[in-house]
This record gives structure tokens, sequence and C-alpha cells, in this order.
């Protein structure tokens, strides 16, 4: 059963910008249409494995267990599609060093137009800060070969804990502390908890 039913949508500026970021939780039923266009993108293919039948996009979304999914939205739009989870509850827990807490998260972004605009660092930031508000540490592990994700995440402040072999890729395993984000994004952790609170994340 998808986790998204225990928590509801939150909206957040953060410092310094002037861009409004939606975080709402997906919907199986009503999202499916949206996240199976995205996930069979040739941009998005290689990376999620997920280019598959709308039906088994809607399946996947309705069967997840720990990992929480998001659409994304500026000023309205949606679009990326996050998942959160914690470490421990994930099989990455066993392929490298992990700390007691450690929050990952997988993300994407569906609109080849709003690449390049600034917006998906934003989001990206937000995620982070979500993350770090719930544990001292947030990693991803993306595919060594997907250099776009890996030069975005660099910018976002998360630094390399080796390379592992998951059993359907090679992954670089990147971590961001809560002290190393809010030295690189001070008020961003503080905005989001706000935002998150106001909307009753549980």
């Amino acid at each position: 059963m998808s986790r998204s039913t225990d928590v509801v949508a939150w909206s957040v500026t953060l410092p310094g910008t002037t861009e409004e970021l939606t975080f709402a939780p997906v919907r199986a039923a009503e999202d499916a249409e949206l996240v199976h266009d995205w996930m069979n993108r040739s941009h998005v293919v290689p990376w999620w494995q997920l280019g598959v039948s709308l039906d088994e996009i809607r399946s996947y979304l309705t069967e997840l267990t720990h990992l929480r999914p998001w659409l994304v939205s500026a000023h309205g739009v949606p679009f990326g599609y996050v998942e959160t989870y914690v470490v421990a509850d994930d099989p990455l827990v066993g392929y490298y060093p992990a700390q007691a807490g450690d929050q990952g998260f997988h993300l994407l972004v569906g609109p080849l137009s709003m690449l390049g605009t600034g917006v998906p660092r934003l989001m990206g930031r937000a995620v982070l800060a979500w993350s770090l508000n719930r544990g001292d540490r947030a990693v991803c592990e993306p595919d060594v070969r997907n250099g776009r994700m890996l030069a975005y995440c660099d910018r976002l402040g998360l630094s390399s804990l080796g390379e592992v072999d998951l059993p359907e890729k090679r992954a670089a395993v990147l971590a961001c502390t809560r002290a190393e984000f809010d030295a690189r994004w001070p008020g961003d952790r503080a905005a989001v908890a706000t935002a998150s609170a106001a909307g009753a994340v549980s």
C-alpha cells in the first residue's frame, strides 16, 4: 500500500527565490497517466527503467511500500516526480556504510523544457531540506553513467561515498549531511519545515 495516503500537499518558496513549489502525494488512480508519460520519455527510461505500460505504472504506484512518491509543481504546473524513503527500509542499506537515520531520495524532471531553467535545482534543494529535517544525512544512488544527474547532485552539494554494484546498475552513492546543507543553503530547512508543518505532513 502506498504511503502517500498519510500526507497532504505542501508548498514552499525557498529563501532568495520567487518560484513556489508544491509537493503533493501521488494518487495512483489520478496521477498514473502523467507518471507513465514521464517514465516513457527518452531522457528518463535509461535511468528509471520504468518505460512500461500504464497499467504497470499504476500497479507500481499502488504497490509502493517504503517509498513515498510525490508530484512536484511550479506555479501549479507539474514537472517533477520524487520518491523519498528511509534507507534502513531499503535494500540500499546493505551496499554502503549506512548511518542510522539516513534518508534516501530519487527524482526526475518530466518535461524537457524545464531542464536548464533552475527550477529543478530548487526541487532538489527542497527534497534535501525535507529529508534532512528527518535525518542527519540524505543519500541518493544515481547510475554512474548518468552525467546529468551526477552534475545536478554536485551543484546541490552532495559528495561521493564511492561506487557500488546494485542489482540493476553500478551506482554512485552520494550524500549530503545536515551541516553541509545548512552551510550551503541557509534557511532552506526552516522554510521547508514551516511549509510541511502547515501541510500537516506526518
